[in-house]
């Protein structure tokens, strides 16, 4: 490995960390800082090859255990970190329809992982919905509302998915060239 992939896997890791601290110290823009934080694997992969943007990500999620906090460390390790490199493998298909399926299919299985470990952490998932639904009702219907809640939740991560993919126009078309 050359001495510019390095250094440049190490640029981008510590980019990565200083926004996941930033998504700890402002906990209003914590999805946004955490998409920054995931932008930094796919530059990784953009300006270097596979291998530079694996590493990146090992890099920065085992710092991150060390640097910021469990959730925040496993949020980016098992979703935001891991999603760049899940994201190009899905998109060399050239097949929309299949990708959004794909990406989904990602999408829902790392949120029950992160569910289960969020339950064997102490926090009560299963009563979490309801009373999440009780306190937010649209309807006196609980299932209709945890529908509703599940379909926002994918419409959010397909909102992320976008813009993570207009970042990466936006520096493939602008930045690339420095």
């Amino acid at each position: 490995m050359q001495a510019r992939h390095i250094a440049l896997g190490g640029i981008l890791s510590a980019l990565t960390l200083v926004f996941l601290y930033l998504s700890v110290l402002f906990g209003t823009n914590t999805l946004t800082f955490m998409t920054l934080a995931s932008f930094m694997v796919p530059i990784a992969l953009m300006r270097s090859s596979l291998r530079t943007a694996f590493m990146v990500f090992i890099t920065s999620s085992l710092l991150a255990f060390i640097l910021v906090p469990v959730n925040t460390a496993l949020m980016y390790t098992l979703f935001f970190g891991i999603y760049g490199l899940i994201k190009y493998f899905i998109e060399k298909l050239r097949r929309l329809s299949l990708e959004i399926i794909l990406k989904l299919c990602f999408f829902n299985c790392q949120l029950i992982l992160i569910s289960f470990l969020m339950y064997f952490q102490g926090y009560d998932i299963l009563n979490m919905p309801k009373n999440f639904i009780q306190k937010y009702s649209f309807l006196n219907i609980p299932y209709l509302n945890f529908i509703f809640i599940g379909f926002g939740v994918q419409l959010a991560f397909l909102v992320f998915d976008y813009g993570l993919t207009l970042l990466i126009d936006y520096y493939n078309r602008f930045m690339k060239k420095y």
